[in-house]
């Protein structure tokens, strides 16, 4: 097993980084590599009922000391995401971590403020703060349909204008998570202290949520007067290649029980995304040479190349059965 990177504090898991996958093979170690590489201490990735391969490079990442994988069995009412955040919490202690953030394979932390790194951000909260709300910068598509190999973060690079509706959704960093019954893919929920919440947008400004308000009111969707990515953002790859996104609508949804039908990934809501038009190169330029050290760095540890050809492989076989 490879050290946890220097800065996580002795007894603690520092850095927090929570995570659910489902037929993500080709897009992991991408998304594994990046967050290391912005100084996550710790990643916790949870597999659920993966077709292609992803729960093997997973493994494989977990056998290297790159992240810790669980797999996860959810039962036919279990919302797959949800079941996954509490089992790991559960078994890892992740209470423990200064600061925790939930984010999906297709979404990538981009910190614009000191040297890009998750603790810069953290650090530039004020005192008191115990929750930092951030909003996307969401990506379209590509001419082609097709699903080619490659880095997501290389490949698709239009985006939405900064305040368009669907840069609203608000993913957070929270410290002290004890406070907080649930563990939710945009936020902790339930909380259960008697103190206001402090809210750190992304720009600085602060907001506070009472004790007795629903969290989800206010960190689930934003208005677009309220998108901010001054400080820090994260890019969302809702739909990459209608070939990719094809496959996600085959898959199912992780926030939705196993058995309901997929409404959410529709065609209007490709339209939505697909309709990006500005060229945005900034997180290429920010944190490409980074990335593809930690990514070669990872690929050439032990039996994480050969995963990710399979995965690659199983991912592509889907898709063509598909279409």
């Amino acid at each position: 097993m490879t050290p946890l990177p220097a800065g996580a504090p002795s007894g603690g898991l520092g850095h927090v980084l929570l995570s659910s996958m489902r037929d993500e093979g080709p897009f992991a170690l991408e998304f594994v590599a990046h967050h290391r590489a912005i100084g996550f201490d710790r990643l916790f990735i949870a597999s659920n009922d993966c077709r292609d391969g992803t729960d093997v490079l997973l493994d494989a990442l977990d056998a290297v000391g790159a992240i810790t994988h669980h797999r996860s069995v959810p039962g036919p009412g279990d919302k797959p995401q949800h079941r996954a955040y509490a089992a790991m919490r559960a078994l890892h202690g992740l209470d423990r971590a200064d600061w925790l953030m939930v984010l999906d394979a297709d979404e990538f932390l981009h910190v614009s403020t000191g040297a890009g790194r998750v603790q810069d951000l953290t650090a530039a909260a004020p005192p008191g703060t115990d929750i930092i709300a951030l909003n996307a910068r969401s990506f379209g598509t590509t001419p082609d349909p097709r699903w080619h190999r490659g880095l997501v973060t290389e490949q698709f690079t239009l985006r939405l204008r900064a305040r368009h509706p669907l840069n609203g959704p608000v993913k957070s960093l929270a410290r002290d998570i004890g406070r907080f019954q649930d563990i939710h893919n945009h936020s902790m929920v339930r909380y259960g202290g008697k103190a206001p919440l402090q809210v750190m947008r992304g720009d600085g400004s602060l907001f506070f949520i009472p004790p007795d308000r629903s969290i989800w009111d206010f960190l689930r969707n934003v208005l677009p007067r309220h998108i901010h990515h001054d400080l820090a953002h994260y890019n969302h790859y809702a739909i990459k290649s209608l070939s990719s996104f094809c496959l996600r609508q085959d898959r199912g949804r992780g926030a939705a029980p196993l058995a309901e039908p997929n409404q959410r990934h529709t065609d209007r809501y490709f339209d939505g995304f697909a309709a990006a038009d500005q060229r945005d190169l900034r997180f290429v330029r920010r944190y490409g040479a980074a990335l593809r050290a930690e990514y070669d760095r990872l690929l050439a540890l032990p039996g994480v190349a050969a995963a990710q050809a399979e995965a690659e492989r199983r991912y592509g076989a889907l898709i063509k059965a598909l279409l």
